[in-house]
C-alpha cells in the first residue's frame, strides 16, 4: 500500500507540474505557482486514491486518483481564486 501511495502522490506532482506548464493556475498567484500546484496534485491524487480503494478496490485505484488530481487541478485554484474575489468587493 505504501508504494500505491508513493506512486499516487507522484502522478499527482506530476499532474500539477503539468498544469502549470499549461498555465491553468490564476493569474493572481505569482509567487511559487509550481510549488501550490504540485502540492494541489499531490493532495488531490492521495485523497483521490484512498477514495478508489474504498469504492473500486486497490486494482483500478490509481486511474480514479489520476481523474480526481485532474479535477482537482482544474478546479479548485479557479474556485480559490472566485471565492478570494467575491471576499474583496
Amino acid at each position: 500500500m505504501l508504494i500505491l501511495i508513493l506512486i499516487w502522490l507522484l502522478i499527482g506532482m506530476l499532474v500539477g507540474l503539468l498544469a502549470t506548464a499549461a498555465r491553468l493556475q490564476p493569474s493572481s498567484w505569482s509567487r511559487r505557482v509550481w510549488l501550490y500546484m504540485a502540492g494541489i496534485g499531490a493532495a488531490m491524487a492521495f485523497c483521490g486514491g484512498l477514495l478508489g480503494t474504498f469504492i473500486v478496490g486497490r486494482y483500478f485505484a490509481t486511474a480514479t486518483a489520476l481523474w480526481i488530481a485532474v479535477m482537482g487541478v482544474v478546479l479548485l485554484p479557479r474556485v480559490v481564486s472566485l471565492r478570494k474575489s467575491q471576499k474583496t468587493t
